[in-house]
């Protein structure tokens, strides 16, 4: 740990010096003279730091440090995969809508026989969208998540699957023995020479080079065998979990795609801690290099993380990808170009809905399963319009890359978003995620023209934002009318202000109107200055304009209900 983040955390090591000397006497008996240099400088290298190692309560607490270096193994955002009932047509939408190029392909046209993939990229931001190709008519025969009780019942056929190309090859050389012991007892003239004669045979031909190079051929053609039964069979699971998916939720985020650094240690902590099992740890490879990947689902719901580590790929998306097949015409390339670009640069958040009461107990599971710290949270008090509230917790990775909003709802006078979600998406998820930009006016402008529909703010809320900014003598970077102009909503924080340019930190925000029927995913566009909040000065204005959208589809009611 480098000096900075030594200083970060040296309130927590204050807090815990007493338990830190315990731990350390402790070692130290242990530690024999021989091995002691190489245990230095505090601890053995075979036991974690005890001072990157936080208790739940402790990474859920108020002013928990976030540091540059990402000591939990989180680096940044991967991928989201996206589950659509038609994955080409929504690759279409967001190229024409968003400004997006399809990067990477799998599907029929290069052996993916069950799943479709089409891949899309603006900046550093990938998403997958899949859907199956076939339907799989006994959806709920195999449990899934399993979990770390049922790695037991894996681990007779595991075992045995490692002695497979062993037993194999010992087959092969006693077929080559009853070959050879067959021709010999039959066509032999002396029965005592012919034992000499047939093992002196037996050894010439398993010692000649086209039996080594056959030998090899079909120790390779038995794991390769072992391995395309397992990549059909996670293509069955897939197809499975994205078919009972869109079943119960329709088109959606069904995966938040991690780049992690220690893959095996992440993923076991979170077994450990409860998350479900979709994909146990495994080296994907083709010709561009190669990746570790595995995939869990959080507790108590089915959004799945796959875990990613970059070992040496270099290429498209992942191992199994193409580039996109698909070639335009020059006439459509011509109109593509003729549209406003836009130009998004990395997932800033992706937002779950809980129901009630859900919050705490899911901040906890990630703060168990990866290490996640709570980054900021708000309450009734700081998001309520009258008619509707929320609270949240924002919990991050160590590095601050990685930030995941945990909402649920409170008791209000009318029904709020997060039960109009819950009521349409069938239980918790993700319900909308973040793009960042470095210029959210020309941004918003050039998605509107493409076809993107936003919320609307009320001309008070900018009346009011006008006040308060002339009250602070805060002076923004963006021209106020433009800002009005294409409701974009700002908060900012007023004690960062530079009395000589009357700048300060401060976001800007934007939220679409649903992407489907359903109103259970939309995406937000956000701008930082300097600020890295969650506008808790805009949650009002937000709601606002939410609510006129709940009014409209008819889900804006009153309601008197007794908390669960």
């Amino acid at each position: 740990m480098d000096s900075s983040n030594e200083s970060i955390f040296s309130e927590y090591r204050n807090s815990r010096n007493a338990s830190l000397t315990a731990i350390s006497s402790s070692s130290d008996q242990n530690i024999s003279d021989s091995s002691l240099m190489t245990q230095l400088p505090f601890f053995p290298t075979n036991q974690e730091d005890p001072l990157l190692s936080f208790t739940c309560e402790e990474l859920i607490s108020d002013k928990f440090p976030t540091t540059k270096f990402p000591f939990d193994g989180f680096i940044n955002f991967h991928s989201l995969k996206i589950c659509s009932s038609n994955a080409k047509q929504m690759s279409k939408y967001l190229q024409l809508a968003m400004g997006f190029k399809e990067v990477a392909y799998k599907g029929l046209e290069n052996n993916s026989r069950l799943v479709a993939s089409h891949v899309v990229q603006n900046g550093s931001i990938f998403l997958e969208i899949v859907n199956t190709l076939e339907t799989i008519k006994n959806d709920n025969v195999l449990k899934f998540p399993y979990f770390k009780d049922d790695l037991l019942r894996f681990e007779k056929f595991d075992l045995r699957m490692k002695t497979y190309v062993e037993e194999f090859k010992i087959t092969t050389e006693d077929l080559v023995f009853d070959y050879v012991n067959n021709r010999i007892e039959n066509l032999c003239t002396n029965p005592i020479s012919s034992i000499h004669f047939g093992r002196n045979m037996y050894n010439t031909i398993i010692k000649s080079e086209k039996y080594r190079e056959l030998a090899k051929y079909l120790s390779e053609l038995v794991t390769k065998t072992i391995n395309d039964s397992e990549i059909i069979y996670n293509d069955i699971m897939e197809c499975t979990l994205i078919q009972k998916f869109l079943k119960k939720h329709a088109e959606g985020v069904m995966d938040i795609v991690v780049n992690v650094k220690g893959l095996d240690v992440i993923f076991a902590k979170a077994v450990d801690a409860g998350a479900g099992i979709i994909r146990l740890p495994k080296v994907l490879v083709d010709k561009h290099g190669a990746v570790k990947l595995a995939t869990i689902t959080v507790p108590n719901t089915d959004i799945q993380h796959t875990l990613i580590e970059n070992i040496n790929y270099t290429g498209p998306f992942l191992p199994g990808y193409s580039d996109s097949i698909w070639k335009h015409s020059f006439d459509y390339e011509q109109q593509l170009s003729s549209l406003p670009p836009i130009n998004l640069t990395v997932i800033d958040h992706c937002v779950e809905n809980y129901s009630w009461n859900q919050m705490l107990l899911q901040a906890k599971v990630y703060a168990e399963m990866f290490g996640f710290h709570k980054f900021w949270s708000a309450d009734e008090e700081d998001v309520s319009t009258g008619y509707t509230a929320l609270r949240s917790i924002v919990m991050s990775s160590s590095n601050g890359q990685i930030k995941v909003p945990i909402n649920e709802p409170v008791e209000s006078k009318f029904k709020g978003q997060i039960e109009e979600f819950n009521d349409f998406y069938g239980g918790p998820g993700i319900q909308h995620i973040a793009f960042r930009t470095n210029d959210i006016i020309k941004t918003v402008k050039a998605m509107i023209q493409r076809g993107i529909e936003f919320n609307h703010a009320s001309d008070k809320y900018y009346n009011n934002l006008e006040l308060r900014l002339k009250k602070d003598d805060v002076v923004l970077f963006e021209d106020f009318d433009e800002v009005r102009r294409h409701n974009i909503l700002v908060d900012y924080d007023p004690q960062t202000r530079n009395k000589k340019t009357k700048r300060c930190h401060y976001i800007l925000q934007i939220f679409s109107q649903p992407l489907h029927d359903r109103p259970t995913l939309f995406i937000e566009i956000i701008q930082r200055h300097h600020h890295n909040g969650f506008g808790k000065g805009t949650f009002k204005g937000l709601f606002e304009t939410i609510e006129e959208q709940q009014k409209l589809r008819g889900n804006f009611v009153e309601v008197n209900r007794v908390r669960p």
